[in-house]
């Protein structure tokens, strides 16, 4: 008994390898597989990072809205 369950152990690491093999062979690792240009798509068109399109320091705006009164048009 304890032979077949290393024989059906044995044959699924064998068959496991197999199958990774096959998988390497058939699939495309598509991470690295274009090169690497340093242009961003925008639009459907590749352009040049430039500051316009980095990351930019939020700015916070000071929106003060005191000086406007609502008017109640119920009356």
């Amino acid at each position: 008994m304890a032979k077949s369950k290393e024989f059906t152990m044995i044959d699924e690491y064998k068959e496991k390898l197999y199958l990774e093999k096959l998988y390497k062979k058939n699939t495309i690792d598509l991470d690295n597989y274009f090169k690497y240009s340093g242009k961003l798509e925008i639009g459907n068109k590749f352009k040049r990072v430039t500051e316009e399109y980095t990351y930019q320091v939020r700015t916070y705006i000071k929106n003060d809205m005191s000086k406007y009164k609502l008017k109640n048009y119920r009356k």
